[in-house]
């Protein structure tokens, strides 16, 4: 392993996820929703390379808190958790 590898797995990557779900949604019943998610998966790698890219304090680059194609990513990602809520959690309910 080289020092990036530990860096993104240990560092970048939990936190991406945490960003993204964040972003998302905070309600716990809806974890599923990620599982196998092309598009959250999409979101938080798009996060990674966002900080990987400006991990440099100083930079000749202006840089951004999110990337205009992560909160694209997210605002897809809330709309299409709403409708996995309604085909999900809602069935759920009508079988208690």
């Amino acid at each position: 392993h080289d020092f990036d590898d530990d860096l993104i797995m240990e560092v970048y990557l939990p936190g991406a996820i945490s960003e993204v779900k964040t972003a998302v949604s905070l309600d716990e019943e809806d974890d599923k929703f990620y599982n196998n998610n092309p598009i959250f998966n999409l979101a938080v790698l798009n996060i990674i390379a966002h900080h990987y890219d400006n991990r440099s304090i100083t930079s000749n680059e202006q840089s951004f808190d999110v990337p205009a194609s992560s909160m694209k990513l997210i605002q897809t990602l809330r709309s299409n958790l709403v409708k996995w809520r309604k085909d999900n959690i809602e069935v759920i309910a009508d079988e208690s």
